[in-house]
Order: C-alpha cells, then sequence, then structure tokens
C-alpha cells in the first residue's frame, strides 16, 4: 500500500521495481490529491496495480493523514486478496529481493511488525513530548497570510513569549509546527482515551500486518469512536493511533521493528533525509527489505546502483514472467 503526493515518475518507478521483485504482489496507491491529480497511464500494462478512489487530502501532523490510512486500508480490506499488508511512502524503495521478505513475513509467527514505545517513556521523546501531544485538546489557529513579514526581532520576541506562556501555566498549549502546518492551540484534557489499562504507544506510521491484524485494527476503530475522538484532536496521531491499538491487542503478536531503513538527518527530526549514491551501500547492508527516502532530484545516482545491486533490468517490462 503505497502512500504518495508527488513525484510521480519516481512512484512510477517505485510501483515497476515492486513488481518485477514480486510477480503476484497487490499494489495499492493512495495518491494526496492536493499534489495534482495521479496519471493513470503511469502503470499501463502493470498488473494488480490499484488506485485508490476519492483519495483524502491530507496534512502533516493533522488527523488527516490517519484518515488517509483508514480510507485506504478500508478499500483495499474489502477489495483485495492479500495475506500482508506492507505500507510505504513514494519515496521508499527495495533494498532486498521481495520473495525473501515474504518468507519471512510468513514464517514469523507474528501478526505485525512496527516500531512502538511506551508513549510516556521520558528517554523516547525530547522533554514534555508526551505531555504536549496527549494532554491536550488541539484547534488550528488562523494562519497569517503576512507572518513573514514580521522582523526578525519581534518574531524572536514573540516566540519568548510563547515558551513563557507554555511554561507558567499548566492548562493552555501554543504550538508551532513544522512544514508550514498551522499552529495549534492546546487546551488541558480532563480524561483519558481509554482508560488506564489501554496505554499509549508511540512509533513510526509504517505498519506491516497480516490481514487478521488489519481487520482487528478497523474492527477496534469501528467499536470505539471515543478513540477517533482523542486522536483527532491530539498532536501528530499518525505516529500512535494505529500502533496503540496494535500493541494494547492481546490477541495480536507484534514484533517491534518498522523493517525499514530510515535515513535521520537529526536526532527527533521530522522526517527522514534523502540517502545519497555513497550511501546506498549501509542503507543495503542494513538487512531492511525497505529503505527512504530517495529522491531522483536529489540523488539520481543512488536508485540506479540499488537496480544493479537487486538485478533490475534499466528498463524491465510491466509484468516479469
Amino acid at each position: 500500500m503505497i502512500f504518495s503526493h508527488d513525484r510521480q515518475r519516481q512512484l512510477a518507478r517505485l510501483v515497476k521495481a515492486i513488481r518485477w521483485l514480486s510477480p503476484t504482489a497487490r499494489i495499492a496507491v493512495h495518491h494526496d490529491p492536493q499534489g495534482g491529480p495521479l496519471d493513470p497511464r503511469l502503470f499501463d500494462g502493470i498488473d494488480n496495480v490499484h488506485i485508490v478512489p476519492d483519495p483524502v487530502r491530507g496534512e502533516w501532523g493533522d488527523f488527516s493523514l490517519v484518515e488517509q490510512y483508514l480510507h485506504a486500508l478500508r478499500w483495499c480490506t474489502e477489495r483485495l486478496e492479500f495475506d500482508w499488508c506492507c505500507t510505504l511512502t513514494g519515496l521508499s524503495y527495495p533494498l532486498r529481493q521481495l520473495s525473501e521478505f515474504e518468507r519471512f513475513l510468513a514464517q514469523s509467527g507474528n501478526d505485525a511488525y512496527i516500531h512502538h514505545f511506551n508513549a510516556f517513556d521520558p528517554s523516547q521523546w525530547p522533554e514534555g513530548t508526551a505531555e504536549r501531544r496527549f494532554l491536550f485538546a488541539y484547534y488550528s489557529l488562523p494562519r497569517l497570510p503576512y507572518a513573514y513579514r514580521i522582523p526578525q526581532p519581534v518574531q524572536r520576541l514573540l516566540a519568548r513569549m510563547r515558551e513563557r506562556f507554555n511554561r507558567v501555566q499548566p492548562f493552555l498549549r501554543i504550538v508551532p509546527m513544522p512544514r508550514k502546518a498551522p499552529t495549534r492551540l492546546g487546551i488541558r484534557r480532563l480524561h483519558r482515551a481509554q482508560g488506564d489499562d489501554f496505554l499509549l504507544y508511540g512509533g513510526r506510521q509504517m505498519l506491516n500486518m497480516n490481514r487478521r491484524a488489519l481487520t482487528r485494527m478497523l474492527d477496534f476503530v469501528d467499536t470505539h469512536p471515543e478513540w477517533t475522538r482523542y486522536a483527532r484532536r491530539a498532536l501528530i496521531p499518525d505516529e500512535f493511533f494505529f500502533n496503540s491499538i496494535l500493541v494494547n491487542d492481546d490477541g495480536l503478536r507484534v514484533g517491534n521493528d518498522v523493517l525499514r531503513y530510515i535515513k535521520w538527518p537529526k536526532l527527533h527530526a521530522a522526517s527522514g533525509a534523502a540517502i545519497e549514491a555513497d550511501e546506498v551501500e549501509q542503507a543495503l547492508s542494513s538487512g531492511a527489505p525497505f529503505g527512504l527516502k530517495f529522491d531522483e532530484l536529489v540523488a539520481p545516482d543512488a536508485l540506479d546502483l540499488i537496480d544493479d545491486h537487486l538485478g533490475l533490468p534499466s528498463n524491465p517490462p510491466p509484468n516479469p514472467r
């Protein structure tokens, strides 16, 4: 299940690589409409490629990213036959023979593989992150169209005032967001989402689940609307919404591994950095089945090196036999 929003040519290259390495895999694509309409001709002649209809527009740090996942995963569950579902971004790429990965999943004895940790473990986040993310209900503030015109000294003064405001009282939080997302106003919550026996788990938003785990996860969402109401007002809910459901389900065996090689530019970065050509060997030696992110505009040779390593032809036929 691929989630994309731009780089359509690179998306097509990813789809062709997956098809070459896994001739029977079902490939579904959810393309964020804010990146422009997806050109279906990119996948002409490639078997078992499905474009998820009525795609959901997403915004970083917002519940809309969870809604993208729910919409696409429900569509796949209702219409496609599969044993395991793995979510990828459009800037991901295989690092291993996918037949090895498929065999590993089938023989693992687990129902899911995700990166997860107790969300209130102080060693996992910068100080205050868990309280800020989970103990307040957030609302987007209006954007200031000419904020960039505010002089830098005034911007620094406003930032210090915001930090002091957040520090001196426990009831409200003003939180600026990265990636040009709107600033949020948080109001202290009175109640926990699911009670003391349902722990919150942070982690990556990339999921690897067998069909049973996926079905149980979607059933939980359907039968616990209060969980969705809680997460809708949290910060960056895609980094805990699905992880918490899966790990709290005693009927599932969940491995603590995201099964991805990710290059992080710094500790606690908001997103991964592009893998350069001279870093491909490190990515390949990680043993992960997929890596991210790759960017043809930043490091055009990196994917060529991986193709050579995996034996992918420079212009693979749509459907290998």
